[in-house]
């Protein structure tokens, strides 16, 4: 997609972090923007910032787990829209814990937002896609979809699925003149780990260190964003970003059991790679 200008832009998960991001960096391109978010004050919040770049804006909260207020969603959207040229799936949730700590309640509930989120969106709006020839749509996955850390296995299913989604879209829409490019997110600083459920028997305190490591260390999710807006415009298959993600997705596609034996060693000495989760026994 050469230019943004005047297209309709639909962004998941755009109260906070990459999702109001990508939402502003395509209004700030004279995109017109729809958002969703399950926290209506933080819609309420960024409608005004939208709407002060001079393009239609709109939001409407949507828990993207619920396949009833998703249908919802789009039936009202293409009543007030008419269509959607640019689909951003960014609503998702973390989570953190030990295998053996994780429950089936835990595990539905990620794989709920993350993963049955962006199948519904992708339901309702691909076909109308198909119908006009046209589009792009960007799906934010994950570093963790790329080369899964230990600690977090709902997350990484949810992520890894989220590309191999990215891919098979890829292929099979090319014939309808629509591209699909997975966005990958390393560290960012984003609400991400506030509102997710990080926990460890051992250390009742990790959420809120981990959530302390991704303020001082994450990167600010505008340079997601506009990663996010050079995938979409140049039709990039996979977008890992920032610059700290590339290392670890190149050794795991170099050297995969180079890289379990480093992942081995980090989780034994408390670590996920470079995030600290658990006290060392």
């Amino acid at each position: 997609m050469e230019t943004f200008r005047d297209k309709t832009a639909v962004v998941t998960g755009a109260g906070s972090g990459i999702g109001k991001e990508l939402a502003l960096a395509l209004a700030g391109e004279g995109a017109h923007v729809v958002i969703t978010d399950i926290v209506k004050e933080r819609i309420d919040e960024v409608l005004p910032q939208l709407q002060g770049k001079g393009v239609r804006a709109g939001g409407y909260r949507v828990d993207h787990s619920d396949l009833e207020e998703t249908r919802a969603f789009a039936d009202r959207f293409f009543k007030e829209w008419g269509h959607a040229d640019i689909l951003c799936c960014n609503a998702g949730v973390g989570h953190g814990a030990r295998i053996e700590e994780t429950s089936l309640e835990e595990w539905k509930w990620v794989l709920g937002v993350n993963l049955w989120g962006v199948i519904y969106m992708v339901h309702f709006f691909v076909p109308r896609m198909i119908e006009r020839r046209q589009g792009s749509i960007l799906i934010t996955a994950s570093q963790a979809g790329l080369a899964p850390a230990p600690g977090m296995a709902p997350y990484n299913v949810t992520k890894g699925a989220l590309v191999s989604l990215a891919e098979t879209l890829r292929m099979e829409l090319v014939s309808h003149n629509i591209g699909v490019s997975a966005l990958c997110p390393g560290i960012i600083n984003t609400n991400i780990i506030r509102d997710g459920k990080i926990h460890f028997a051992d250390e009742t305190s990790v959420q809120s260190n981990i959530a302390q490591f991704y303020a001082t260390k994450g990167t600010d999710p505008a340079v997601v964003a506009k990663d996010g807006l050079r995938a979409l415009k140049r039709d990039i298959a996979i977008m890992p970003t920032p610059l700290h993600a590339w290392p670890l997705y190149l050794l795991h596609r170099i050297s995969p059991s180079l890289f379990q034996r480093l992942g081995k060693s980090q989780w034994k000495k408390g670590k996920a790679f470079i995030i600290p989760v658990q006290r060392k026994p």
